[in-house]
Formats: structure tokens, sequence, C-alpha cells
């Protein structure tokens, strides 16, 4: 447990940041900081199990979060002989922790600490796919592509030759580490797959370039650290897979910034797709390719059983396919040339259940069959032993880090190739037998929360038309709780919006807290009251008329934003956000930035760079804009939304969550579509004031805000702005 002299010596690293920097004390930071140690400091570091090991802090814009849990938990840590792994919602937020918060916290407050950048292996370059693909192979006159999908050195255009190129020279000239997100030209997917891998196509110690490998040297690093700053993607597929990444969660105390996202994200890593047409064009093409593959490395006893089994399971997604197909006309037309059916609280009928089954048990018995002829194509690499003793020799004369050809031709064969586009097999076929193993659940109702099953159908055309199969659990609450909760040391989760006007129940139910955790709402720094204005005008038209409440949003526009400088309109949907913004007169529509025509980052530029000119600027934007976006002073002094962000009502698994919830006598309604429009509303308007020194209105046209009962709701959790309410 944490002495009294060691919480006096975090409160003198304080006093000393503050000092340094020419700070005033905040009260809520100086709260933040209290609120963490008095959990932390309960904990015994030997036996963890069965304390409240939970803090969660909402805290407001202007609290300085950052120097509060870096300051209250890094020390802790130490004192405590634990790691700090600091999660982010983005890998933006990530690398500003890195490159600007930490460094500035360790220079002014005097603490002695350690710390590293935790990503995943896609953002580094794997060398030995980059080899490949800039030079070939030694067998690079060969066809090693499993499939359309399957990344293969031959694809490679000029274009991206040349790309390569570039990154060949800087990388021999220490100009470049490897990191994808330090390249200083946008990469797309295409040009970066090609020469990244993930933990199924990585062979570890048998690559030839593992002691100059980009991930490990940052692995290594982060191993070392004493505090560890990753993102809450990094941090789920550490929980979910145990691949070692992260420090152990017993040996952990995690932060988790912007907080209300781990919900979601979860759900995300625990859902399954599967595309119907594709995948079957893939067991096509797989057995002929496989065959090939098998007499190449004299492994032909594999290939005959494989192929057989790929076989069945194209037979069965045959018969699939014909059930699930008559589920198309209930989906509705196929309108902008996509339709979807979700099956009422996720119960699929007995004979899809069925059948899924069997296809849950083919994928799984063919992905450990492929995984074994994968295992034995790695080994294949390691019985050349001449030529990697001849690898060795000539990396011995070469740049450590160089991208090398005839480094590659020693170490980089058909066998290393094939290895590769194996384990994107496996990877599939588990991700199918995932997707189909939820399918097979029984037909009857299930204790506990269920998984949302839905099928869309896309392409208006035969020869475009494609089913795809969804599968994602709408509760998190029980995983979580089992895999980060009560496994992890300690734990501090924080962000602006957490609660509905200080009450913690809809966070604590979708991620899973126990009651005896602590939760605490601390006071905002700003004055409300003097510094901003919300004002809800009279309409005519109810939200829910679309067209007419488009209409009028289109004509209010113009006359709210006259005198604005910056100011950012926030739409819940994209069609309504294009409908608005073509029925705008064209000189209106000169300072609007739109949403999908550039990269959110090149809006943010061009808007910062219009109003720094003294030219109006507005951004209409969707949900990506209504957090993680900062636009302090005249940047933006007005944010109009457009209307309460409801969850769109088709939306499958908030439908089967509300099917569920209602079934077990709760009301979906009120216990969680009206908390998670007041958190969704709440960031939006979070928008405005960015320091205590801001000013400017919120602007909501939904009159619903005012004149329903769960309104008075969502008002009650705003910000106490001054109103005027109409």
């Amino acid at each position: 447990m944490l002495a009294d002299e060691q919480k006096l010596a975090i409160q003198r690293a304080y006093s000393q940041f503050l000092e340094g920097k020419g700070f005033e004390p905040r009260a809520c930071q100086q709260q933040m900081i209290d609120e963490i140690l008095g959990v932390l400091g309960g904990l015994d570091p030997e036996d963890p199990q069965g304390t409240a090991n939970v803090c969660v802090v909402e805290a407001g814009t202007g609290t300085g979060k950052t120097i509060a849990y870096a300051l209250a938990t890094i020390p802790a840590a130490k004192a405590l002989k634990k790691k700090v792994v600091i999660s982010t919602a983005t890998v933006a937020l990530q690398e500003q922790v890195v490159y600007q918060d930490l460094p500035d916290i360790r220079e002014h407050s005097g603490l002695e600490f350690s710390f590293a950048l935790a990503k995943g292996r896609h953002r580094y370059l794997c060398l030995s796919r980059f080899n490949q693909a800039l030079y070939g192979g030694a067998d690079q006159n060969r066809s090693f592509d499993f499939g359309e999908d399957a990344a293969s050195p031959n694809q490679a255009d000029e274009q991206d030759r040349e790309i390569y190129r570039d990154m060949a020279a800087s990388l021999s000239s220490q100009r470049w580490d490897g990191d994808k997100d330090t390249w200083p030209q946008a990469l797309n997917n295409t040009t970066w797959n090609r020469v990244t891998s993930n933990y199924l196509q990585c062979t570890n110690r048998h690559c030839p370039h593992y002691d100059s490998c980009y991930f490990y040297q940052a692995r290594a690093a982060v191993h070392e650290a004493d505090c560890i700053v990753a993102n809450h993607d990094l941090v789920l597929v550490d929980l979910f897979s145990d691949s070692g990444v992260l420090p152990a969660p017993e040996q952990a105390i995690f932060v988790f910034d912007e907080g209300h996202h781990l919900p979601e994200k979860a759900a995300h890593h625990l859902s399954h797709s599967l595309s119907f047409q594709s995948t079957r064009q893939r067991l096509t093409k797989w057995p002929g390719r496989l065959e090939r593959a098998a007499k190449d490395l004299n492994l032909e006893d594999i290939s005959p059983e494989a192929g057989r089994q790929m076989q069945d399971i194209s037979l069965m997604m045959d018969t699939a396919a014909q059930l699930l197909s008559q589920y198309q006309r209930a989906a509705g037309p196929l309108e902008e040339g996509t339709a979807s059916y979700a099956f009422p609280q996720g119960l699929v009928p007995p004979e899809v259940a069925a059948i899924a089954a069997d296809l849950a048990l083919g994928c799984s018995k063919l992905s450990a069959n492929l995984a074994g002829f994968e295992a034995k194509a790695r080994d294949a690499i390691l019985e050349d032993v001449g030529s990697r003793v001849q690898w060795q020799q000539e990396a011995k004369s070469a740049e450590p880090n160089s991208p090398n050809p005839a480094a590659n031709a020693a170490g980089q064969n058909g066998s290393e190739a094939w290895a590769s586009t194996l384990a994107e097999m496996v990877s599939q076929l588990a991700e199918g037998s995932g997707l189909w193993h939820s399918f097979s659940v029984a037909s009857e109702p299930q204790e506990g929360p269920p998984d949302a099953k839905w099928i869309t159908y896309t392409g208006k055309a035969a020869k475009d038309f494609e089913m795809k199969l969804f599968s994602c659990p709408v509760s998190v609450a029980e995983e979580l709780a089992d895999r980060l909760w009560q496994r992890s040391f300690g734990v501090i989760v924080t962000s602006a919006t957490l609660a509905v006007a200080g009450d913690f129940t809809a966070f604590r139910r979708s991620a899973g807290l126990a009651d005896s955790n602590r939760f605490v709402s601390l006071p905002s720094p700003f004055h409300f009251q003097e510094q901003g204005r919300l004002r809800v005008p009279r309409m005519r038209a109810n939200p829910k008329q679309v067209h007419e409440h488009t209409r009028e949003v289109t004509a209010l526009l113009p006359k709210l934003l006259a005198d604005d400088l910056g100011a950012l309109v926030l739409f819940t949907s994209r069609r309504q956000m294009n409908q608005v913004h073509e029925g705008l007169d064209a000189s209106f529509r000169q300072r609007v930035l739109l949403q999908g025509s550039l990269s959110k980052m090149e809006i943010v530029d061009r808007h910062r760079q219009a109003v720094d000119r003294g030219e109006p600027s507005c951004i209409f934007g969707l949900a990506s804009f209504s957090e993680g976006v900062d636009f302090p002073g005249d940047y933006c002094t007005h944010v109009v939304i457009a209307k309460l962000p409801f969850a769109v009502p088709t939306d499958p698994v908030a439908r089967t969550l509300e099917d569920w919830v209602n079934a077990q006598g709760g009301n979906f309604f009120q216990d969680f579509a009206v908390p998670e429009t007041a958190i969704r509303t709440v960031q939006m308007a979070g928008r405005l004031l960015r320091t205590e020194s801001d000013q400017g209105q919120v602007t909501v046209l939904d009159t619903r805000l005012v004149t329903t009962r769960y309104g008075t709701r969502i008002l009650d959790a705003l910000p106490p702005f001054k109103r005027e309410l109409q």
C-alpha cells in the first residue's frame, strides 16, 4: 500500500509542475489526483483481489486530466512495483501523450520515469514482406497468391514500387524508423498492407530479419518502460488474445482516457462477419492452389483432405445461402443498393442454427488442418540451412536495418511466402468459424444478453449481388468484467462524458463495473453561465418529419451563422447533411467545409487557415466531429446540433438490445436510449468551450429537447449555459 510519504511526494511533484509551468492550481485537477490516490493507496501489491480497484472519474474539458492521472499513477505504480498503461481512444491522442504531455510532465515535475509508445504490429514495416514487394523473391517467377485478397509481391505496380524505393532510401539513411505513422506521406491500405504483417503471418524468431525488426525493437522498449502509452484497440486485442504485447493485467495499472469508448470498442473486437459470395469464390480457388503448394513443399499428404473439407464447406454454404436468401424480402427493397434484416432478439430459426453448427465445425477442422500445414511450411524455411548461412554472411556486411536484395533471396523463399498466405487463410477461416458459431446458438432465448445477428444484402444486379452475415454482442459487460476489471491490479477510467447529470448507471451497466468501485463527477473549471448560451429556437417541423425538418434547417442556418467567424454544424445523418448542403445558397455554401469531401485533417487545417485570415468558415460534420476535435477561441463560437443524436432505428445491435430488454420487462428507451443520447448531446455541446476564455452559443434545432419528458433529462445533463428556450 502507498505510504503517506509517497502520497506527499506526489503532491510535491504536482506543486513543482505547476510552479515550473507557471500554472495556477485547479481544484478539479487536485481532486482528481486525490481520488486516484484514494483508490490506488488502498491496494495491496501482493494481493489485490477482492478490493475496489477501479476509479471512474468524469472530468470536463479544462480539468487537465492527463496531468492529473500521470502524476498520480506513475509514481504510485513505481512504489507498488507495477507498470502504468495509458490507453487513449485514437493513435493521434496516443502520440500527443507520448510526444508532448509526458515529456513536459517529466521535465517540470522532478519525477524520474521512462515511457514508450506501444502500437500494434500492423503499424510497423515488415522487412521480410518489404523485400518481397521491392525486390521480388528467390522464387519470384512462381505464383504464391492464394486469393484475390492476399497481398502478393508480384502485384505491386510501379507507383507502389517507387514508394518502396523511397522507403528503402529513408531506412538506409536512418531518416525513417519503419513506423507507418511517421512516414511523411499518406499511404493507402493496399500499398501498406503489402509491406506489413499480422501476428499470424509473422515468423517471429524464424525470420531472417528478426534482429532488425522494427516491431520487436519497439516491443522491447515497451517492456522496459515504467509507463506504456497504448490505445484502446491494442489493449483489447492484448486482453482478448493474450498476445503478450503489454504487461499482464495483474501487473498493471491501466488508465483509459476517453474511456466512454471502451464498451463499443470491445463489442467491435468480439464481432464477426462473413461475405458470402467472396468466401465461396475463395473456397473454389483454394483447393487447386493448395494442391500446388503441397506439391511444391513435398507435403502432398495434407492437400487431399483439406481439399475435400473445402468442398464440403462450399456445399454447406450453398444450403445456408438458400435458407438465408428468403429473408431478403423482409429486409425490404435494395434502396441505394443495400438492405438489412436483423433476427429478432438475435434468435435464428432452427434450420439455420443447424447448418451454422455444421459450418462452424467444418471451418474449425479445416483451420486446424491448414494450421498444421502452415507450421510445416514454416519448418521448411529452417531446413534451408545453406541459405540461412549465406544470408547470415551477407547480412554481416549489410546495413543492420537496410533492406537487402541478396539477404532477401537467401532468407525469403517460396516456403515463407506460402506460410504467409496460409496464415491469412487460417485467419479467414477462424473468423468464419466464429460467425457460424454465433449463428448456431439455439433458437430458444438464452440466459443473458444475446448476440445481434443480421444479414446485409447489397447490389441490385445479379453479378454484383452479395450477402454478408454479421454477429455482434449487445453487451460486453461480462467480458470486460472477466478480462479487465477483475484481472487488473488497478484501473482508472476518465472522460468528459461518463455520466448523465452525475448518474453513472448507464456506463456502469454497459462496462460491467461493480457498485463497489469508485465513481466521481468533478466540477468543471468553466463558468458556463458567463461563457456560453444554449438556445432552442421555435421550429415548425419535428425531426421525425424528415423532409420538412431538413428544409427548415436549410433555411435557418444562414441566419443563425451570419455573424460567426468559426462554426460547427453537427448532423446525425449523412443524408440530411448532404441535403442541407445542397439546398444552401451558393454564396453561403462557399464557406462550408463538408465532411466526406476532404480528409478530416484537411478540413480542420482549412478551417483554421480561413479563420486566421478573418474569413468565415463553417464545418458540416457527423459523429467523428462531435469529439476529439479542438477549436478554441474564434475557431468555434457557435455549435449547431441539427437534431438529438438518437441511435439509428434500423441499427441491428440497438434493435436486438431493445427486443431483449423489453422482453425482460425493462424499458429500453428510458434506460438505454435516452442516457446514450444525453451523453452524445453533451459531447456535441462540448465542442464549444475549450478554454476558460472561450465564449459562444450552442443551438439545438430539435424542439423535443423542451417539449418532451425525456428531453428534460437530456437538458439536465447539458452544461448549465444561460438558456433561451422557445
